[in-house]
């Protein structure tokens, strides 16, 4: 008996269709991609669309809003996020949402490649040039999970503030310093501690968006020496003083730094639901 099986195509949606018909031509020769003129005809379409892009400016409620409604219309199809600005906030509701990977405005080529292989590997949609891409510097979840490493990421998140030295956290690991520094350098992509400002600088952007924050303090409160290196520190690394942050600026340009460490989160953030659930287990059994 003969099915019909309808073709797969990967829905674009957003608010600025510029953007929106700037990606579906980028992504026309490689996959089959349809442009969604509106939410509503999700529902129409879902039998058809093996995946769904969402394409927003900057992170806001009507996006949340937006992407939630998605998530309960189509629940099932694999969900991507393309976006100006990519936040902290933003990972952990891509996580929540289940979106399989989020890429930040504008896309080269290597992205659109990457973008493109990730779709055809993962879905029915015909993938029309199929590329080869080396792997990615960011470790698989599978990976961070049983690395030597695995217990330095817990100790980082409880004592970041303080900033522990590489001698000090080598004792609760049992190795040595340099050879942390290494594994560390190879696993992430970046260093033990650009990790540790980083991270410090991932806290300051959650307390900064807090009413009546005060610069001051959450300077001490992160673990900065002085209000001067923090400011220089968040500047450099976010494109904007913490002034115009709490204000709500546009003009946020993440560094290079900054970025990949935002990715090494998002591989990071399923690794402490994973050990969570094994420590639950362990205190149950």
């Amino acid at each position: 008996m003969f099915i019909n099986q309808s073709k797969k195509y990967f829905g674009i949606v957003g608010s600025n269709q510029k953007t929106v018909e700037t990606i579906y031509h980028c992504l026309a020769d490689k996959i089959s991609t349809k442009i969604i003129t509106s939410l509503d005809d999700i529902t129409k379409l879902n039998g058809s669309l093996g995946a769904i892009a969402y394409v927003m400016d900057y992170p806001s409620e009507v996006h949340s809003y937006n992407l939630e409604q998605i998530y309960k219309d189509s629940p099932h199809t694999s969900l991507y996020i393309i976006s100006n600005q990519i936040s902290i906030p933003l990972l952990h509701h891509a996580l929540r949402l289940r979106a399989r990977d989020i890429f930040k405005l504008p896309l080269d080529n290597k992205t659109l490649d990457k973008l493109s292989l990730e779709v055809s590997e993962t879905t029915n949609i015909e993938c029309i040039e199929h590329v080869l891409l080396p792997s990615r510097f960011i470790p698989p979840t599978e990976e961070l999970i049983n690395h030597p490493l695995e217990n330095l990421f817990d100790i980082i998140e409880q004592h970041f503030v303080d900033g522990p030295s590489l001698l000090q956290v080598s004792t609760s690991i049992y190795l040595s310093p340099s050879r942390i520094s290494h594994m560390f350098k190879d696993l992430c992509g970046i260093g033990y501690s650009q990790y540790i400002l980083c991270r410090r600088l991932e806290e300051s952007e959650y307390l900064l968006s807090q009413e009546n924050a005060i610069i001051t303090n959450i300077t001490f409160e992160v673990g900065f020496s002085n209000p001067s290196h923090f400011c220089r520190s968040f500047k450099e690394h976010i494109g904007l003083t913490p002034t115009a942050y709490i204000k709500n600026e546009r003009g946020i340009e993440l560094s290079c730094l900054y970025h990949r460490y935002q990715q090494l989160r998002m591989e990071l953030l399923p690794v402490s639901k994973v050990k969570q659930n094994k420590r639950r287990y362990l205190a149950n059994s």
